[in-house]
């Protein structure tokens, strides 16, 4: 189903999953492997349960489980190998799309889930910031953005809608970040392309909401 697998087995090779679960309350950790395995199956039952597993097995609304380190990395690995022409589309939370379109929507969410925002809720929820921890997976996941807006960009023009509505998607959570903010500018554009070819309403109500947060200062940018 992918190509060039060897990259994708040394991930999940060369991780310690033991030692992973030793720092988390978490008995996801240890399926993952074995989960993302499941993502590049021929049998679309054992990647939709890979999908489910990234979706709802790493993590709970506010912690970022350990796990989620390496999962980051094996999809962004996975993702430029997953042929465009691929048939499958996988259901997850009984949404139908390409397999793609998944993993960009999951590496939305989960850049999301480290954000400045999610840090605020952290803190009110907890009363300490998870940012605290320099070994902690918020940090880690954030220093993986780069790498996470590098593959996201490449789908940002993608011929299927779905694909590209994700890839967008996901695009405007990371440029949320001081150290991606150059790329506004370019992610605005791909997101104006996609609402002038869109006939969709409500996809087009997406894109203009998505263009309103991409112009608008973020309270670091207003407090200059």
């Amino acid at each position: 189903m992918v190509e060039d697998p060897s990259e994708l087995r040394n991930i999940i090779d060369e991780t310690d999953w033991l030692a992973l679960k030793g720092s988390s309350k978490s008995l996801f950790d240890l399926d993952t492997p074995d989960m993302l395995r499941g993502l590049v199956s021929s049998d679309v039952r054992e990647v939709e349960m890979g999908l489910s597993h990234l979706v709802f097995g790493l993590g709970d609304g506010v912690n970022v489980m350990p796990a989620t380190v390496p999962a980051v990395r094996y999809v962004l690995a996975l993702l430029p190998r997953i042929p465009g022409e691929t048939a499958m589309r996988p259901r997850v939370s009984g949404i139908r799309k390409p397999l793609r379109a998944h993993l960009l929507e999951w590496l939305g969410d989960t850049a999301d889930a480290v954000s400045d925002d999610s840090e605020r809720r952290f803190v009110d929820l907890a009363g300490f910031s998870p940012l605290k921890y320099p070994a902690s997976p918020w940090h880690k996941v954030r220093q993986l953005r780069p790498q996470i807006f590098e593959v996201v960009s490449a789908f940002l023009e993608d011929q299927d809608p779905v694909t590209r509505r994700e890839a967008i998607a996901a695009a405007v959570v990371l440029v949320r970040g001081t150290e991606l903010a150059a790329h506004r500018d370019a992610v605005a554009v791909s997101t104006q392309a996609f609402l002038d070819a869109s006939p969709d309403p409500a996809q087009r109500n997406w894109a203009t909401s998505a263009l309103e947060e991409l112009r608008r200062p973020r309270p670091s940018e207003a407090e200059q």
